[in-house]
């Protein structure tokens, strides 16, 4: 449905209904014009393959399970999922990569500053192997056996423990 929102006071009416393109409440209760801007309930043709993040703590292990899209629009979510649970005094942190459909640069550039923030606060940091175009992309640049330590895949449910790393 379309609708009109204010950005201002956050105001949201039917579109059908609205009585012009200028809020009424910042209108009568500040004394000033904000125009609405429409806005949509349905998803974007963009959103779809976002990324998500499934978090699950066993203690002081933490494992994030990505599905989606880990890319220059959403590296910046995993980073702060990350630094989260660093600061929580995660020991050791798990990335299940198994629904990544799509990574870029920036993907891999995320996945590298989380090792980094990882390491600096002492928690020990792996990943679980992604999806094949995924897997291609990391070989292609040579991340896994130089900076990046994976485990082996699993098909365990997520509640079951994960098998251990791989040096």
């Amino acid at each position: 449905m379309l609708r009109l929102s204010c950005i201002a006071c956050g105001l949201t009416v039917p579109y059908k209904t609205s009585g012009g393109d200028v809020c009424p409440r910042c209108l009568v209760r500040d004394d000033r014009a904000v125009a609405l801007i429409p806005t949509s309930d349905r998803p974007s043709p963009h959103a779809i393959g976002r990324l998500r993040i499934l978090r699950r703590v066993d203690g002081q292990r933490h494992v994030m399970t990505l599905s989606g899209e880990l890319d220059i629009a959403s590296a910046q979510i995993l980073e702060d999922a990350v630094s989260e649970a660093c600061s929580a005094r995660a020991k050791e942190l798990v990335l299940d990569m198994a629904g990544i459909e799509f990574m870029d640069s920036t993907g891999l550039r995320a996945l590298i500053r989380c090792k980094t923030l990882c390491e600096e606060r002492q928690c020990d940091y792996s990943l679980t192997p992604a999806q094949r175009p995924v897997e291609r992309t990391l070989e292609a640049t040579g991340v896994p056996r130089s900076r990046l330590r994976f485990r082996r895949a699993s098909s365990r449910p997520p509640s079951s423990p994960l098998p251990p790393a791989r040096s």
